[in-house]
């Protein structure tokens, strides 16, 4: 289920549809702006923040079905490219995750865009929860705890080197060899080309797909662990300060 249906969130759902009518009313009259309750501009900010984190875990189930593809017929590249391509994807991908979830939270309890946005946000958000929503606070931590040992070949893909590993670096080694060298051939003697492939596809899968599902399951944790916030919010439908 998209986090987006959640019942907690969807109950913002005629908000945001009120809000995004009168800006296209707007719109049609020439207008550049229009007017939005509180409680409206709250709605579309979580619907936003929640839509951000559905879409990356969409496009990381995507991945996962292209880790599963041995092979690549139609395409110039070798598999080892296709995989570490899509392994450098989802390590990207999955940290987004934990920070767009933070950011989730932080717009649930009324903090400023502005203020969570930058470089110190993730801070000011934890000493937030952790003051009044401690719960929350520990599904996040939670989070981090999921994704820690991904952090340092995330880091290293997006700051200096493509990803690899040692089953990787056989497959690259056979498919580079412009002839079966005997070096090559014992290699292939002892397990073949395809078997190395479904190797390094299913220790991808094994890896990844649990963490996968892991912050899947802590994103609907948190969205559960604010729900107070929201239906309180819904049922009083009171001007919003911040």
């Amino acid at each position: 289920m998209l986090h987006i249906e959640n019942p907690n969130i969807k109950q913002f759902f005629p908000l945001v549809t009120k809000s995004i009518s009168k800006g296209m009313d707007a719109l049609s009259n020439g207008d550049s702006s229009y007017d939005a309750s509180p409680i409206e501009i709250y709605a579309q900010n979580i619907f936003s923040r929640v839509y951000e984190i559905d879409n990356a875990l969409k496009n990381m189930s995507i991945t996962m079905e292209y880790l599963r593809k041995t092979n690549h017929e139609d395409s110039e590249y070798n598999f080892s490219e296709h995989h570490a391509h899509h392994i450098e994807n989802l390590l990207l991908r999955l940290t987004s995750v934990v920070d767009r979830s933070y950011l989730l939270a932080g717009s649930t309890i009324l903090m400023e865009s502005s203020k969570i946005e930058n470089q110190n946000g993730k801070n000011k958000i934890k000493k937030a929860l952790l003051k009044s929503y401690p719960i929350s606070s520990a599904i996040l931590e939670e989070m981090n705890s999921a994704v820690a040992d991904l952090r340092e070949p995330r880091n290293k893909v997006a700051h200096q080197a493509g990803f690899s590993n040692q089953n990787l670096c056989v497959l690259q080694t056979i498919e580079n060899a412009k002839t079966e060298s005997i070096s090559i051939k014992e290699i292939t003697d002892k397990m073949s080309y395809d078997n190395i492939k479904e190797m390094v596809s299913d220790e991808s899968i094994e890896q990844y797909e649990s963490v996968l599902l892991a912050i899947d399951k802590l994103v609907t944790d948190l969205i559960n662990s604010l729900s107070l916030v929201y239906t309180g919010l819904i049922q009083s439908n009171s001007p919003i300060e911040n």
